[in-house]
């Protein structure tokens, strides 16, 4: 028996505009939460005379959403983009100067023997040359000389570096990655692409565990800005999770997300010491998936393709490790129950790592049934099974072949994919790619045809804004945010957008789904987390171009308030 005089901790929201992404009640007018849980469910009469006891609060007609998921973001890097040089939009080598010069000029105390200055977010598609810098574009200014500068290309792939760090450099070649070298002389000129990237994450200088802890703290209030209360992180180290599960387990108010774990594999290859967590800290943390890469990304040309560019008929772009070693590198993920989520870009990337899931689950179902003697048919329904039960990602899924694209469904393999890339890339991706080949690029509806499962939405965050409103609009428009395209008004192949309650669902239930806790969060459903947002206009009926604008009043994790100034 509770003899408590305490009222219990809960209260009601009602008068409100409610989507709560459940398909057996897709929109209501109130809620109960309880100990930071969805307790009961319905109309504000009913609600408040069975729970009269917890207090009510009026929302006025407000709309609430389910708290919103990321299914592809970086936590550790947004924090450090908020940390670093702001290159996002520059268009040209001499902004980027001035704002690296800028950025020193707000940081006197930066010791340039011992410390970086590090940029992020450049991209020569945005230049009149069209073309990568080099170092001397940083080093011909004398000021900016006696610093060691990294800066990175907006979509993390690239990496340019002055002579300063070039110096200590000493390999020329590296597999699955470009060194940049100058076509005449054969000098480097500071351009490391994919693999080779690693050349300069190794030697640079490790941030201080109250850096990492600041860039915490500023990644989470920026995602709480915008209604995210849940990140699919694609990618990250064994020694950052052992920071995160320190910081829930000490101080949780400073983790105030629920975290979904893509452990980084170097080179593509099992590792040990990776254990499942299960919603640690009360849903705070989740490991049990790991993130590979078998491309780079379209705007560097390293997406792997399976014809040359059709800009550049000398590049197909790069495959960053051995396809062949991949099918029984998964079995060994499956069978420790870790899915696999895979980063693919371009169509021969995507195609090698679908052979490689489906080589996986019929190699699975075959060690399963030895003394069986299986039908062709048979063994494609196990298949269907399995790959259902394993739940295996392509990240991004940006450029397939049609045949492909149907394989993804049959095989239930999940395309976890950002709208907002669709937008950056309209500008350049048709001559990038031709007329025909990219029929099968940014093909969300497509998928949708086609039969997905779940189709989990991002934005790849800081590649692009962490605003998920952005990427709504640029599911359901195809459009920019001042309303133009390549195609006019209507959008950039108008018969590929999502409709709302499919983009709404892609930030929401279905990017539960693709992280294993759709019956813990995702929607307003009873016994779920609390977690919603307060915004501040219909997105499901306002005019398309007034999305953008969305303003979030309150987010709400687990019941608490952590953005906003709603009075709970």
């Amino acid at each position: 028996m509770n003899c408590s005089s305490e009222p219990p901790n809960g209260y009601i929201i009602h008068n409100a505009n409610i989507y709560t992404s459940d398909n057996d009640l897709p929109k209501i007018e109130s809620f109960v939460v309880m100990n930071g849980r969805f307790i009961d469910i319905g109309n504000k009469i009913d609600l408040m005379k069975k729970w009269k006891i917890f207090k009510s609060i009026d929302l006025k007609g407000l709309t609430i959403l389910p708290g919103l998921i990321d299914a592809h973001g970086h936590l550790q890097y947004l924090g450090d983009s908020l940390l670093s040089v702001n290159l996002i939009g520059s268009k040209s080598v001499e902004e980027i100067r001035e704002r690296i010069r800028e950025y020193i000029g707000s940081h006197p105390r930066i010791d340039p023997t011992t410390e970086w200055i590090v940029g992020w977010g450049w991209d020569q598609t945005l230049w009149t040359s069209k073309s990568f810098p080099t170092c001397n574009d940083i080093d011909c200014d004398p000021f900016l000389k006696k610093f060691s500068i990294s800066l990175s290309r907006i979509d993390g792939h690239v990496m340019l570096v002055n002579k300063n760090i070039l110096v200590k450099i000493e390999e020329k070649t590296v597999d699955g990655g470009e060194i940049g070298k100058d076509k005449e002389t054969g000098e480097l000129t500071g351009i490391f692409v994919d693999n080779a990237m690693q050349l300069i994450t190794k030697i640079m200088p490790s941030p201080s565990e109250q850096t990492l802890l600041q860039q915490l703290r500023l990644a989470i209030y920026r995602m709480h800005s915008f209604g995210l209360i849940g990140v699919h992180d694609a990618s990250v180290s064994l020694d950052k999770l052992k920071f995160y599960k320190r910081i829930i387990n000490e101080q949780s108010e400073d983790f105030n997300i629920r975290y979904y774990a893509m452990v980084e594999v170097p080179n593509n290859n099992y590792i040990d010491g990776i254990e499942i967590v299960e919603g640690l800290g009360d849903g705070r943390l989740t490991v049990r998936s790991v993130k590979l890469f078998m491309d780079g990304a379209l705007g560097s040309w390293g997406a792997a393709m399976l014809e040359p560019y059709s800009d550049d008929q000398t590049k197909h772009g790069l495959l960053l490790s051995d396809p062949t070693l991949l099918p029984s590198e998964i079995r060994k993920w499956m069978d420790k129950g870790i899915q696999v989520n895979t980063h693919c870009i371009g169509d021969k990337a995507n195609h090698v790592v679908i052979n490689a899931y489906e080589a996986a689950f019929k190699d699975y179902v075959l060690s399963q049934n030895v003394d069986k003697e299986l039908s062709e048919q048979e063994i494609d329904e196990e298949v269907k099974k399995i790959a259902e039960k394993v739940r295996f990602r392509i990240e991004h899924a940006q450029i397939l072949t049609l045949k492909d694209i149907k394989r993804v469904s049959r095989l239930n393999i999940i395309p976890s994919m950002q709208p907002t890339h669709a937008i950056s890339d309209m500008k350049y991706a048709e001559q990038r790619l031709g007329s025909e080949r990219i029929k099968g690029a940014y093909a969300w509806r497509s998928f949708i045809e086609a039969g997905v499962k779940a189709f989990p939405l991002s934005s790849d965050f800081p590649v692009e804004h962490v605003n998920p409103f952005l990427g709504f609009h640029a599911a359901i428009s195809r459009k920019d945010v001042d309303g133009n395209s390549p195609h006019g008004k209507d959008g950039w192949f108008p018969s590929q957008k999502l409709t709302r309650q499919e983009a709404l669902k892609g930030f929401t239930i279905d990017a539960a789904y693709a992280g294993f806790s759709e019956n813990v969060m995702g929607s307003i459903t009873i016994g779920k987390y609390a977690d919603f947002v307060v915004i501040d206009r219909d997105i499901m009926e306002v005019p398309e171009m007034q999305i953008v604008d969305t303003k979030v009043l309150a987010t709400i994790f687990g019941g608490k308030v952590v953005f906003g100034d709603l009075k709970i």
